[in-house]
């Protein structure tokens, strides 16, 4: 019985130090943003994103803006480290739309999700999902989302699936 308790506690504590971190998953951002300098990706932005690495999203999309039919750009104004305020016209009418948010691994990170559940190599399910926007070289703001799902049996064997996608948006000049 004591070795079934040991051997379980080593299983554990494997999986639990071979879980990667976030910044590994979805690689430093082009300029590091520190704490207090969310505020450099103020600006206003245009929804077409100018290179992608996989399906190409509107920025609109990306925050599920309603009533954005009409809209070419976007303002971003971050109202401190954990509050992005996003602002937008049609023409007659204005909008805005908060997303909450942190600055984490030099980027702003508005949506985390780390869901593990099962026991290890029987039946286990893990869910991990981050998305944030980084400042790029050329005064751009990049998106990136990323997700993971794993899941493992004993009979099936297991399964992994990965989906990264990165947008690129403008800054426009003033």
């Amino acid at each position: 019985m004591r070795f079934l308790k040991i051997g379980f506690l080593l299983i554990f504590t494997i999986q639990l130090s071979s879980c990667k971190s976030v910044s590994k998953a979805i690689g430093n951002p082009d300029v590091y943003l520190y704490k207090d300098q969310a505020q450099l990706m103020n600006g206003t932005y245009f929804i077409d994103p100018y290179k992608t690495n996989g399906k190409s999203k509107l920025l609109t999309e990306i925050f599920d803006l309603k009533e954005a039919e009409n809209v070419e750009k976007v303002d971003f104004n971050f109202i401190d480290n954990k509050h992005l305020q996003i602002s937008y016209t049609d023409g007659l009418r204005k909008f805005s739309k908060v997303i909450e948010g942190k600055m984490k691994n030099g980027a702003f990170r508005y949506e985390y999700k780390n869901f593990p559940i099962g026991i290890p190599f029987f039946l286990f399910a893990y869910n991990f999902k981050v998305h944030h926007i980084a400042l790029g070289n050329d005064d751009n703001i990049i998106i990136t989302e990323y997700d993971y799902v794993h899941t493992q049996n004993f009979i099936n064997g297991f399964n992994e699936k990965t989906v990264e996608n990165r947008y690129y948006f403008d800054r426009q000049l003033k």
